[in-house]
């Protein structure tokens, strides 16, 4: 009796919370409201984020400024002349107008292993990658030897 009486209780209080929880609403009503709340968490985390990262921008800009007016200083105190910004060059197409740009970094070259390059094979590994893959070879150069090549 007591085990019957006690799961009935149990049913009846999570009916409760189900109907009380939903106020009589629509699927749809309930749907809108859960993407509204959506909605307005997602922008309140998008303007926390934009301010993160604007800040973030803002102090490593100020700390290369202030690295470069260092090296200035540093410069001057040594007795070295200031580089002077020089006006660049406008080409005949370009009126001189817009910021010069100054040309990436180049990447060191990757240090090469003799033996895996040896593995591997150097100057030909597309021909091998493509003929394991089963690509038709390139015979372009086989048939102009065939052919006569047109002596150029």
């Amino acid at each position: 009796m007591n085990k019957k009486l006690l799961m009935l209780g149990i049913v009846a209080v999570a009916g409760f919370f189900v109907f009380s929880a939903f106020d009589g609403k629509t699927l749809e009503q309930q749907k809108a409201e859960i993407a509204q709340m959506v909605t307005m968490k997602l922008d309140e985390i998008r303007m926390q984020k934009d301010q993160e990262c604007s800040e973030k921008v803002n102090m490593e800009a100020q700390r290369r400024f202030d690295e470069i007016l260092a090296q200035r200083a540093a410069d001057e105190a040594a007795g070295k002349k200031p580089a002077k910004a020089s006006k660049p060059k406008s080409k005949a197409g370009t009126g001189g107008k817009g910021p010069a740009v100054d040309p990436l970094p180049q990447p060191a070259p990757a240090p090469t292993d003799p033996k895996k390059s040896k593995i591997e094979g150097a100057p030909n590994t597309q021909e091998k990658a493509d003929k394991m893959q089963g690509a038709p070879p390139n015979t372009d150069k086989k048939k102009a030897k065939m052919q006569g090549g047109g002596g150029k």
